[in-house]
């Protein structure tokens, strides 16, 4: 079965009907699950929804991060210009930046790491995520939506229009422990090749070890 698609080609401009189904954002990983088509309701009047999906038949939840880049900023939210993650080439982590100049549709992987949203002056909003699915596609005139799709979680580090989640920072620092040991060909191509769901296994086993040596917690 394939994915429902996001977004209709009528593009992010808000409707009656859009307005009247609208739910409120997500605003934390605790927050209840949201279907994809709510979560796109949802871009008509903000630049970017952070949610973890419903599942639908044949499918498990994901955690998702969808983006708007408009070719002019909207001016009513965070207006995303451009869109910096990392991707696994050859075996080897780089980074890769998506603006309203890149080509769509496409869908490919992303890597472990970081997700940054940059806006115009500069202003940012941060993810951590442990790999998954990218994709984008044109919606209407002069709109590009960029979805990130993962089985683990995708969590908020915070920036101009969001709190941090819980665990964030704890994320960034497992991550940045795991890059040393990457540094040897074999082993960066052992954790590029390892799925979403086990790198965020290691990660709770590393939290797990941190509190059981730790006497204050």
């Amino acid at each position: 079965m394939s994915r429902p698609r996001c977004l209709a080609a009528g593009g992010l401009e808000p409707s009656d009907a859009m307005l009247q189904a609208e739910v409120p954002a997500p605003e934390s990983i605790d927050d209840p699950p949201i279907g994809v088509e709510a979560a796109a309701r949802l871009m008509a009047g903000v630049g970017f929804v952070a949610f973890r999906s419903a599942a639908w038949p044949g499918s498990t939840a994901d955690s998702c991060l969808m983006v708007a880049i408009h070719d002019a900023p909207t001016r009513r939210h965070f207006d995303a210009e451009r869109i910096d993650y990392w991707t696994t080439s050859s075996g080897r982590g780089r980074p890769v930046e998506l603006d309203r100049c890149s080509a769509v549709p496409f869908v490919r992987d992303f890597s472990w790491g970081q997700i940054r949203l940059v806006d115009r002056f500069g202003a940012h909003n941060t993810f951590a995520a442990f790999g998954g699915e990218l994709s984008g596609e044109s919606v209407g005139d002069g709109a590009r939506l960029f979805i990130f799709r993962s089985s683990a979680p995708i969590l908020r580090l915070g920036g101009h229009s969001q709190r941090p989640d819980r665990l964030a920072t704890d994320v960034v620092s497992f991550f940045a422990q795991l890059v040393p040991h990457v540094w040897a060909g074999q082993n960066e191509r052992l954790v590029a090749a390892s799925p979403s769901l086990d790198l965020y296994a290691a990660f709770l086993l590393h939290m797990n070890a941190r509190i059981t040596r730790s006497a204050a917690l």
